[in-house]
């Protein structure tokens, strides 16, 4: 009887299970390493190349990794390397000097002799971003009035000046970007970030259908001695704009000015980069004495009257805004510019020389001072323009990540663009629960694409803020996602998501 009660509740025991409901297999929940990793695989499906490293911002410790030592361009994020170095040489409180002084003589309120400013870097004489820089001819003019001038037979001349034998631009530029304003020579005297402001008018009553019957109005903003212009039209573009390049072989500005049947603008504007600022600045210089009544003539008169002794004194000091200030800007904005001129002038303080190869030199010192190796991160130039640039998502990475542990670490991660705030992260289109935490330097040539920055992770105490850089190379020209659509995706798995 008990052997027969004990098979029938073995045999109930096997068979129960069989006979109850199964229970539904759930799919995990998403993590950043799932999401990242099926991103990456479907653009990586196209032919694109990911590169991506991401650590937690305290320890350094590899959070998520894929291919993070490929070696890409790294574009406009080369200038976090740039202006971390300087910042790391100067402080964010330093500021450019330029002095300003008078070689000849003062016999009453006349001026014989020259005008001397001694060439300091300053990316910013003269720009209209600060409002200590952009009155700088009006600050002269006015010096020189308050000391009594109101006649001045002389030339301004640039001391500290000459760009050496490495010419106006960097290695690994190419020829078709050198054309334009967003890379204007970064000369050793900066004017106005050495661009004019060019505008074009069409004849009252003029269509766009046939070239203009009469001169369009031609402008420059400041006025200045400038090259000639020519202006070709374009009746039948897709969109309306203006393109204005200047030809390295004739010097010449070439314009294309394009419209459609539907829009025919009379005006239109753009700046356009100079190779000789101190024409500009000279111009721009002679419009403000006229303001104060200061009548100048280019050459001193050759006379006997004119004294033989001739003295140098200072007239005044143009101080720029902080390095910190200059840093925001440049990562802000992405300020080729202000970029080069901040790597020089590093590799200045650290080589004793400004040219492109101290500064490859330099910037090799300062990463391996890092410990970060020249395989995974090789600098040309300071703003990334140049195609000689090499870069890994894991020598990115080391960069900010030891930055973080500097004094200056406040200033460089204040520079850098808030995703759907400001800077060239402005127009992201991040949700609501990424907005603000993600700060990242984006690099853009054909076919490249770079993100470098810092990400806040609210929800995960243990890796509350991590450092990251994603690169994408050899970008199709219609992906399924842009550049960008994979950078929102990976930002919002960094912000919202647990690692695993």
């Amino acid at each position: 009887m008990r052997r027969s009660l004990l098979a029938t509740l073995l045999l109930a025991a096997l068979v129960l299970p069989a006979c109850l409901p199964r229970a539904t297999t759930r799919p995990p929940p998403p993590s950043l390493t799932s999401v990242a990793d099926a991103l990456f695989e479907s653009v990586e499906s196209e032919g694109t190349l990911a590169s991506v490293f991401m650590v937690d911002a305290a320890t350094g410790a590899p959070l998520y990794a894929r291919h993070e030592h490929v070696r890409l361009l790294p574009a406009s994020t080369m200038k976090v390397v740039s202006t971390s170095a300087a910042l790391s040489a100067f402080g964010p409180d330093f500021r450019f000097h330029t002095p300003v002084r008078l070689e000849g003589t003062q016999l009453g309120n006349l001026f014989l002799g020259d005008l001397v400013v001694e060439a300091s870097g300053d990316p910013s004489l003269g720009s209209w971003r600060f409002p200590e820089t952009a009155m700088a001819c009006e600050q002269l003019a006015e010096a020189l009035h308050a000391r009594g001038i109101r006649q001045w037979h002389g030339a301004v001349r640039v001391s500290n000046a000459d760009e050496g034998p490495y010419g106006l631009f960097g290695p690994g530029w190419a020829w078709d970007d050198a054309a334009y304003a967003y890379s204007a020579a970064p000369t050793p005297f900066v004017f106005r970030e050495n661009v004019v402001d060019l505008s074009l008018e069409r004849p009252e009553g003029q269509d766009c259908t046939s070239q203009p019957r009469r001169p369009v109005v031609v402008r420059y903003t400041p006025a200045f001695d400038a090259p000639p212009t020519v202006v070709y039209f374009d009746p039948n573009a897709q969109r309306p704009g203006l393109g204005c390049v200047r030809e390295r072989s004739t010097g010449r500005i070439r314009c294309v000015w394009r419209s459609t049947a539907e829009q025919c603008p009379r005006k239109a504007s753009m700046r356009v980069a100079i190779d000789e600022p101190q024409v500009l600045f000279t111009s721009c210089l002679q419009e403000a004495l006229a303001v104060r009544g200061i009548w100048r003539v280019p050459t001193a008169p050759q006379t006997a009257s004119v004294p033989a002794v001739t003295t140098s004194e200072p007239l005044l000091e143009f101080v720029s805004p902080s390095l910190a200030e200059l840093v925001k800007v440049t990562n802000k904005e992405s300020l080729n510019l202000y970029a080069e001129r901040l790597g020089l002038r590093f590799t200045r303080e650290r080589m004793g020389t400004e040219s492109y190869p101290a500064l490859r030199d330099a910037m090799a010192q300062e990463l391996t001072r890092r410990g970060i190796s020249t395989r995974l991160l090789r600098a040309a130039d300071g703003s990334g323009l140049s195609r000689y640039n090499v870069a890994t998502a894991r020598g990115l990475v080391g960069v900010i990540y030891t930055s973080l542990k500097e004094p200056y670490a406040t200033a460089l991660l204040e520079s850098l663009p808030i995703a759907g705030v400001d800077g060239t992260l402005a127009s992201t289109a991040v949700s609501n629960g990424t907005r603000g935490f993600i700060r990242a330097k984006t690099g853009t040539l054909s076919g490249q694409k770079a993100y470098v920055g810092i990400a806040e992770r609210p929800n995960d105490p243990e890796h509350p803020r991590v450092v990251f850089a994603l690169m994408l190379g050899n970008i199709d020209e219609q992906p399924s996602l842009t550049a960008n659509q994979v950078f929102e995706r990976f930002a919002e798995a960094m912000v919202s998501l647990p690692l695993r």
